[in-house]
């Protein structure tokens, strides 16, 4: 009935259909109409259609109704009795019938609502019930003779029947201990007796037997009426679920008591929620007192700050917590631990909550802060015995080149008693006979020619037995080996051929002009030992473009490769294989160093070039050294001497420094002849003296190794304080003598000493900034 409700009182969404309803109503009941009529004598004449316009009204609504009102008076009054027409009743009576079918239209509309509303909220029920999860049944109680012996399901939803025993479609018309014969209906029975006299409902959980199996039922039973209304859902697997949670919760929770670590759990926010019994158990501190914060009373005073800011970035999600931290025991004692934490995440993927522990590791830390201990301590003594070992290096070094200094001793001593010949004997012939100008000068160009040649001699020695840094330029090869090759003669010695074949074509390479001299030297001096009386050294250079691999460790490119060919005895494979090697040697025992041709290898590989040695047991030894080639040389190999300049320095006043009296009496000479006005001192102490009583000098002159404690870099810092506008340029007779400062490199330029008098002047000129 009420399905057919709704749909009447739904209709009126349709007016054709609802107003075709309102005209079939007021049909039907004219036709009722003429039945009567066919029946009675007098049959009323209104009174068949008020039912109509109540089902019109329901139907269409107050419109419909009112339509279903005007069809029955016109169709009332077309039919009225022919004899009755002519009197005043007809009127009278149609009047009537609109006015009470009025108030009956206004009567109906209300109940077209409540049947509306009503066929609505059942529709909504039915619908909910329907997708329900939840069981929902509504039974009746049965009395037999005033005595209630059982119950009937009058309603259920889809859920209560798919609970219901196999066999049965529907609960509904069904008892319950018809459903449920066994013990299962008699304990449903009671408890639905219980809910028809209780006035709240209750809430309980039964086991009830279905089909054999056990399930568990969440119910509320509900007095409604006359019956009892029942809401229940299946729980078991939900039952097994937080079973199955509360066993794995104090499967954990016994876990984390037996662990040795200290646990805790926090909120999202970081404030601890838990402590292991552990942590009370180990700080000595009260259940709870650890949670929140209060856990950083625990922790050293020096480690606290760290850790809480540790902690603070894990939980903003920056850093990962992992720090190593000290905790007070009960007893007093500070041990070392390790935390760790980790998130637990909650259904969107956000932070739950915080899960750490704190391990204990100080017997770690004390093995690793020995550990720490015994390395460093191994470190200081490995970086000793490196120094230890570099200073030996350094001196074999030092001492492989004054090896090879002390073989040209003697050939050297040669040359030097022939160069002083020529100067003493020239300067006696001078001293007898100074009146003949053209012998004068003839003698004293020769003097001076062979004190240039010992000025050469003497820094190709001192170039070759410092020790200095590499520093590359590049350089023309030839001129080079030319300046050199005297030196080689000697190293090579009188019994052996030593031929040089250095055109200039060779060109430029990129090196080193000290260290090359010295690795030639070297090569010559190892060649001439290995050379028997009689033999042949050649020195052979050659530009040649290499390809990849043609020479190991040689990169593709162009090379000047320098050759140090001889015909002694060569060497064994077995020898080739360490010649490289520091302190390999195959000289008897205080011959060699075995330093030289490491040296050489080192030299090359700095340079950006190869080394390659080509041997065999009885046919000699080639050492070739590939420098990489430049295109042109931009720094020329010998010195280019200054040209004599005298002009712009005449009155010049200069403060001469010099310990030695013949080298001050000359370079005071030469300044005299410039026209300079000269004042000297005998060391740095005089100087400074003297510039304390008179600044007034343009420029000064000074040695730089002197007696007295002042040297001529103090002298120069002390004047550059005092006096920071007075140029100074410093002497030296030692070739590899430098100043460290590039700044005071620049400031105080070194004339290194033999000097001529047009080099003084050049260097005058500069310092004291004449044009």
């Amino acid at each position: 009935m009420a399905t057919w409700a709704q749909r009447f009182a739904t209709a009126i969404e349709r007016p054709a259909i609802a107003y075709g309803m309102v005209a079939g109503a007021v049909a039907a009941a004219t036709a009722a109409q003429g039945v009567v009529e066919l029946a009675l004598t007098a049959p009323p004449a209104f009174m068949i259609y008020y039912p109509a316009i109540i089902f019109a009204t329901v139907v269409a609504g107050a419109r419909g109704g009112l339509t279903a009102v005007g069809l029955s008076a016109l169709v009332a009054a077309t039919l009225w009795p022919a004899e009755a027409r002519a009197g005043a009743s007809l009127p009278v009576a149609l009047g009537l019938f609109v006015l009470t079918g009025a108030l009956t239209v206004a009567l109906a509309k209300p109940l077209r609502v409540a049947i509306r509303r009503g066929a609505t909220v059942q529709e909504r029920f039915r619908l909910a019930q329907q997708a329900a999860k939840d069981s929902f049944v509504i039974l009746d109680p049965i009395y037999q003779s005033g005595a209630l012996v059982d119950f009937v399901w009058v309603y259920a939803n889809a859920a209560a029947d798919r609970m219901a025993p196999a066999g049965v479609e529907t609960l509904v018309g069904r008892r319950v201990r018809e459903v449920f014969p066994d013990e299962t209906g008699q304990d449903m029975f009671q408890r639905l007796s219980r809910a028809l006299t209780q006035v709240e409902p209750d809430d309980v959980e039964v086991l009830r037997v279905i089909d054999g199996q056990e399930h568990w039922v969440r119910s509320s039973a509900l007095r409604a009426g006359g019956g009892v209304a029942v809401t229940f859902r299946d729980v078991t697997e939900l039952r097994r679920t937080v079973e199955t949670l509360r066993r794995g919760e104090a499967r954990v929770r016994a876990l984390i008591e037996s662990l040795p670590q200290l646990m805790w759990v926090s909120d999202a926010q970081g404030a601890w929620t838990f402590a292991s019994p552990q942590w009370s158990e180990f700080t000595g501190g009260a259940p709870g007192s650890a949670l929140g914060d209060g856990w950083l009373q625990s922790v050293h005073p020096e480690d606290c700050d760290a850790v809480a800011e540790a902690w603070r970035q894990a939980v903003n999600g920056a850093l990962p917590f992992a720090p190593e931290f000290r905790l007070r025991r009960a007893d007093g004692a500070w041990r070392w631990f390790h935390g760790r934490a980790a998130v637990l995440p909650d259904a969107a993927g956000g932070v739950r909550s915080w899960f750490g522990s704190a391990s204990d590791i100080t017997e770690v830390v004390e093995a690793r802060q020995d550990l720490e201990a015994r390395v460093a301590e191994r470190t200081r003594d490995l970086e000793a015995s490196l120094e230890a070992r570099a200073r030996t290096e350094a001196a074999l070094a030092q001492a492989q080149r004054l090896e090879t200094v002390g073989r040209l001793t003697g050939g050297v001593a040669h040359d030097f008693n022939n160069l002083l010949t020529v100067v003493i004997g020239g300067l006696d012939m001078m001293l007898k006979d100074p009146a003949d100008t053209a012998r004068v000068t003839r003698l004293a160009s020769a003097a001076l020619a062979a004190g240039r040649r010992g000025e050469r001699l003497t820094r190709q020695l001192l170039a070759f037995s410092r020790r200095q840094e590499l520093r590359l330029d590049n350089l023309a090869v030839a001129p080079l080996v030319e300046q050199i090759e005297p030196l080689v003669r000697r190293a090579a010695g009188e019994a052996i051929a030593l031929t040089i074949d250095c055109p200039p074509q060779v060109g430029a390479a990129r090196l080193d002009a000290a260290q090359f001299e010295a690795a030639l030297l070297n090569l010559v001096v190892n060649a001439a030992d290995a050379t028997p009386p009689g033999g042949e050294i050649r020195i052979e250079a050659a530009r040649q473009a290499l390809v990849e691999g043609e020479v190991h460790e040689a990169q593709a490119g162009d090379y000047v490769r320098l050759s140090v060919s001889d015909t002694g005895s060569g060497m064994a494979p077995d020898v080739l294989e360490h010649v490289f090697e520091p302190f390999f040697t195959t000289k008897e025992t205080g011959k060699g160093t075995g330093l030289g041709l490491a040296q050489v290898y080192g030299f090359i590989r700095q340079c950006g070039g190869a080394v390659d040695v080509r041997s065999a047991p009885g046919e000699g030894t080639t050492i070739s050294l590939y420098l990489p080639a430049a295109d042109r040389a931009t720094a020329p190999a010998p010195e280019v001497e200054a040209a004599p300049v005298a002009a712009g320095i005449d009155g010049l006043r200069v403060l001469l420094v010099e310990d030695d009296d013949a080298v001050r009496a000359v370079t005071q000479s030469l300044l005299d002849e410039f026209g300079c006005r000269v004042e000297t001192a005998i060391n740095g102490v005089e100087a400074l003296r003297r510039l304390g009583q008179d600044a007034d000098f343009d420029l000064v002159l000074s040695d730089i190794v002197m007696p007295g404690g002042v040297s001529g870099v103090d002298l120069a810092r002390r004047l550059k304080a005092v006096h920071p506008g007075l140029p100074v340029v410093l002497t030296t007779g030692y070739s590899g003598e430098t100043l460290d400062d590039p700044d005071e490199a620049q400031a105080w330029p070194i004339l290194r000493k033999p000097f001529r008098a047009e080099q003084l002047s050049a260097m005058v000129r500069q310092a004291a900034g004449v044009v």
